[in-house]
């Protein structure tokens, strides 16, 4: 039987964990033309909440973009990246995709050709070293709102990871998308973020291009109750009792968090799975096994910190959140020395996504490393030590033969 429990990439459908008022809210927004910033910690499911709304979209005749910036590092990445997600998708060959661009930008000449597995491949990198990158972006920009006028029909717009032109001229880039989506009629533009320091500066200061652009939209953690009716489901639907007390154990830990949630579940379902039962010892054994996995992991973060990011780091795992992370009680406690060095840690720890923060405290981003950090560091004060040995978990064969097989 498959496991029902899904991390790690894009789900939909019943795997897709309760975010109907989520959903239904982004419709009516969308649909009325409301461009919208959809931000969230890292790994709350933001993409996969994303594309269950464009599929519904889809069904509407609304026509439907979804544009991933993660890994364009410059304007000529931007610029290839909207052609493709865009052009090319609404008009499905090589001759219709020349013919377009030919009748729109005809001052530009973009390098069209048929890879061997059959898409079409598209680069205007030679016209943005010609012409200069803002011209040719400029362009480029309009071409959803083309479209949109050329098929006649409205058009949804998703730039997921929007923090990502802060590394590609920002503030150029925003002063050149600002002007000319500002004019685009049919269309209507989603902004997503993980980042949220960096998606706050670019959205949330006055003398920014982008400030007041799109109704803020911020996804919480998913309502107790209904992610503990879609463990108990996910259970019973493959045949695996489960206590409710053992739920309750496991939505204490992740404290709801989407993935870390359904990253536990998948592993107490696959120890389970041997017995069609969830035991005592199961959730235990299940925190273990995930940490020996990521071990190693954990271990290259940790040894590439300096020690003032460890002290930090160690301080935020004992106390799981702080509030007053510059407080001289906090700084004396841990010995972080003074604000200024715990300014200068935080600073890096969050550009690197290892720690986050909310409106009220600091902690580390990942569930499990803040466990690790217990188990292994806490544990032995090791702050100055040489990394911790990893410590294989108690297994069965089977359970040897899956981890071995992802």
């Amino acid at each position: 039987m498959t496991n029902p429990f899904k991390y790690g990439r894009i789900v939909t459908g019943e795997d897709f964990a309760d975010r109907e008022k989520e959903i239904e809210q982004l419709l009516k927004d969308l649909k009325s033309g409301q461009n919208i910033l959809l931000y969230s910690p890292r790994r709350y499911g933001k993409t996969s909440l994303i594309i269950n709304v464009l599929n519904v979209l889809l069904k509407e005749k609304i026509i439907t973009v979804f544009i991933d910036l993660y890994g364009c590092i410059s304007i000529s990445d931007l610029v290839d990246k909207i052609i493709e997600e865009t052009v090319i998708p609404a008009q499905g060959t090589v001759q219709k995709v020349a013919d377009f661009l030919k009748g729109w930008i005809s001052n530009l000449r973009p390098e069209i050709a048929l890879n061997p597995d059959g898409s079409i491949g598209i680069s205007l990198k030679k016209e943005v070293q010609a012409l200069g990158a803002e011209k040719v972006l400029s362009q480029i920009l309009d071409a959803p709102q083309k479209l949109a006028e050329t098929k006649k029909r409205p058009m949804i717009v998703v730039f997921d990871e929007f923090q990502e032109i802060s590394n590609m001229d920002g503030l150029n880039i925003e002063k050149t998308m600002r002007s000319r989506f500002q004019n685009h009629k049919n269309v209507t533009y989603l902004f997503a973020g993980s980042r949220k320091h960096l998606i706050d500066e670019i959205f949330g200061q006055e003398k920014r291009p982008f400030y007041k652009f799109a109704k803020p939209f911020p996804i919480e953690n998913i309502p107790r109750r209904d992610f503990a009716k879609f463990i108990h489901r996910k259970f019973k639907e493959t045949k695996i009792l489960i206590d409710p007390k053992t739920i309750e154990l496991i939505l204490d830990f992740t404290k709801g968090h989407p993935y870390f949630t359904q990253e536990l579940c998948h592993e107490i379902w696959n120890i389970a799975s041997e017995t069609n039962e969830v035991k005592a010892a199961d959730f235990a054994e299940a925190i273990k096994t995930i940490l020996y996995q990521h071990g190693d992991y954990f271990t290259r973060v940790w040894d590439y910190l300096a020690l003032s990011q460890r002290k930090l780091i160690f301080a935020l795992a004992q106390e799981n959140k702080v509030i007053s992370v510059y407080s001289t009680v906090f700084i004396e406690k841990y010995d972080l020395t003074s604000a200024s060095h715990v300014e200068k840690a935080i600073d890096y720890l969050e550009k690197e996504g290892i720690i986050e923060h909310d409106a009220e405290a600091y902690y580390i981003g990942d569930i499990f490393l803040n466990e690790w950090v217990k188990d292994k560091i806490c544990s032995s004060n090791a702050l100055n030590k040489a990394s911790p040995v990893k410590r294989r978990p108690r297994s069965t064969k089977k359970q040897k033969l899956r981890r071995h097989s992802r």
